[in-house]
């Protein structure tokens, strides 16, 4: 298990859920973390047990999660990773949209 001493503790900021689609979500926020290591965002539906993280290139994250179901709950939160071990902020809840409706004259 890592010892987190005060070099090693990230500051992770709670993310923003921007434009969202029936498959989508934008989100941006900020880490600062100052020894290498991985950084982005985590997100699950809410019922589920498992994150998975989306890394992002910067420490001002923008990233859009995409390839979601419609009209369902996810879970949302940044994150750092650093000797194989994740430190999380804060989670938000966001939900996409519902799909839309299908055109019966096609």
């Amino acid at each position: 298990m890592l010892k987190l001493y005060r070099n090693n503790i990230a500051e992770i900021g709670t993310p923003t859920a921007g434009e969202t689609t029936s498959s989508s979500i934008a989100v941006t926020g900020s880490v600062r973390f100052y020894k290498e290591g991985t950084w982005g965002v985590a997100y699950k539906k809410h019922s589920a047990s498992s994150w998975t993280h989306k890394a992002s290139d910067s420490q001002d994250i923008s990233e859009t999660l995409t390839g979601l179901d419609a009209s369902t709950k996810y879970d949302i939160k940044l994150y750092v990773k650093f000797n194989n071990e994740y430190q999380y902020g804060t989670a938000i809840n966001k939900t996409t949209e519902a799909a839309p409706a299908e055109n019966p004259g096609t």
